[in-house]
């Protein structure tokens, strides 16, 4: 490298800086070019359109697991169970946003459209472990367990019922043929 390609890149180093300068001294003067904003008081305005983090309504969710089925990082979990009515009961979900790339494709096949993105966009966190949101207050156990119970009683009625129709019909069939007036 010769003395004349030093010096050309001194000047170019010079005059880089000289403009970068220009364009900060103008921002740093100008009051209606205002860039900084002052955080936790002021926020940006949401775009539409945007896809924060997602949120399930899951007093209209039908656990149908589509949303676990075309999530490309597994960031859905769900356990669901059939119940006493025969639908099904969710015994637990649960999105960890830390996995989560907010496709949107989750949203999108939805058939109760439950699962929705919201606008929020902030969660710090110490451990991966809160990045975990969990939408059954309830433990899995508890929920399995109470639905459970409940099957057992929707069977034992309808053994009852069922029971109590075949004493009836028996005892429709045992009554004499002389109870049984012809007209």
């Amino acid at each position: 490298m010769g003395l004349k390609a030093y010096l050309n890149d001194i000047v170019e180093a010079v005059v880089t800086t000289a403009k970068g300068m220009r364009i900060t001294a103008r921002y740093g003067v100008d009051p209606r070019e205002e860039v900084t904003l002052q955080y936790p008081e002021e926020r940006w305005e949401i775009p539409e359109g945007y896809r924060g983090f997602l949120h399930n309504d899951i007093k209209t969710c039908i656990s149908c697991s589509m949303c676990v089925k075309v999530c490309p990082v597994d960031c859905i979990s769900l356990e669901a169970l059939r119940g006493a009515d025969k639908k099904m009961v969710l015994a637990s979900y649960d999105i960890n946003i830390g996995r989560c790339m907010y496709c949107g494709l989750c949203v999108e096949v939805c058939p109760p459209k439950s699962l929705k993105h919201t606008a929020g966009y902030e969660m710090a966190s110490e451990s991966r472990g809160e990045l975990i949101l969990h939408f059954i207050a309830e433990d899995a156990g508890e929920v399995k367990a109470r639905v459970a119970r409940q099957v057992a009683e929707a069977a034992a009625k309808a053994a009852e019922a069922a029971k109590a129709a075949e004493t009836a019909k028996a005892a429709e069939a045992s009554k004499p043929a002389e109870e049984k007036k012809p007209e």
